[in-house]
């Protein structure tokens, strides 16, 4: 994935950090993900049922009790109307390896799980490809989350966004803000505004103080923009 400057993860999500963001679950998640364009493509979790589901939709379940899953808790984390009750747990041996389940059936369009730094006062940044799947309700499935985010692998994997994939474009819009600014942005685009802002930040948001300034504004406008149009249709789930 490009990289992005490291403020990012202090945006009070803008995107929705401070609620509970491609992927699809199964037995070893594949990764068909294309890097270079987190928008276009996302990985996928495994399709295989790897343990049972004990108790209702916002009971408790171990999801079988497997290595580094033996205290696995999967009430729900949240819900969303599209989602149902979402369960989720992390290995207590790999970082990287989770069991998931939702409480709704779906066939349609996938549910994505995004693997996140989350920090102390709330926020988050993604750190790794997004991976999805369609889901069987109360179906449990077990699979891996990469940190494969360019200047991100060092960070500790302890949050996930969930979300159906067609939220995913308008959610990397919104990370990618201030990396897209201005030359994605004004490409082939004649305004007033590229005229003015292009030519004078020939390196983005680090061309000058101003040009960073415009940047920020501009990354918060669309990160502020999914918030207020999806803000109760995806999850930011602290896990550790």
């Amino acid at each position: 994935m490009k990289k992005y400057v490291l403020f990012l993860a202090t945006l009070t999500l803008i995107v929705g950090c401070d609620a509970p963001q491609r992927t699809r679950l199964t037995n070893a998640y594949s990764n068909d993900y294309n890097s270079g364009n987190p928008n276009n493509s996302s990985g996928s979790l495994p399709s295989g049922t790897t343990g049972s589901s004990g108790g209702g939709t916002t009971g408790s379940s171990t999801g079988g009790a497997t290595t580094g899953f033996e205290n696995c808790d999967l009430s729900s984390k949240g819900f969303t109307a599209e989602m149902g009750h979402i369960g989720i747990c992390q290995s207590t041996q790999d970082e990287t390896l989770f069991k998931f389940k939702s409480s709704l059936t779906s066939s349609s369009y996938r549910t994505c799980l995004i693997p996140t730094y989350k920090e102390g006062s709330g926020s988050s940044t993604y750190i790794g490809q997004p991976q999805c799947t369609f889901t069987e309700a109360d179906k449990v499935m077990q699979g891996k989350l990469y940190k494969n985010r360019t200047g991100f692998t060092g960070y500790p994997l302890n949050g996930v966004i969930v979300m159906k994939e067609p939220l995913l474009t308008e959610y990397f819009n919104c990370m990618q803000g201030y990396t897209n600014w201005p030359a994605n942005v004004c490409s082939g685009v004649n305004s007033p505004y590229c005229a003015y802002w292009a030519p004078r930040c020939p390196y983005g948001g680090k061309s000058n103080a101003a040009c960073d300034t415009e940047a920020r504004a501009y990354m918060t406008n669309l990160c502020t923009s999914f918030k207020t149009k999806y803000s109760s249709a995806y999850l930011d789930i602290k896990v550790k």
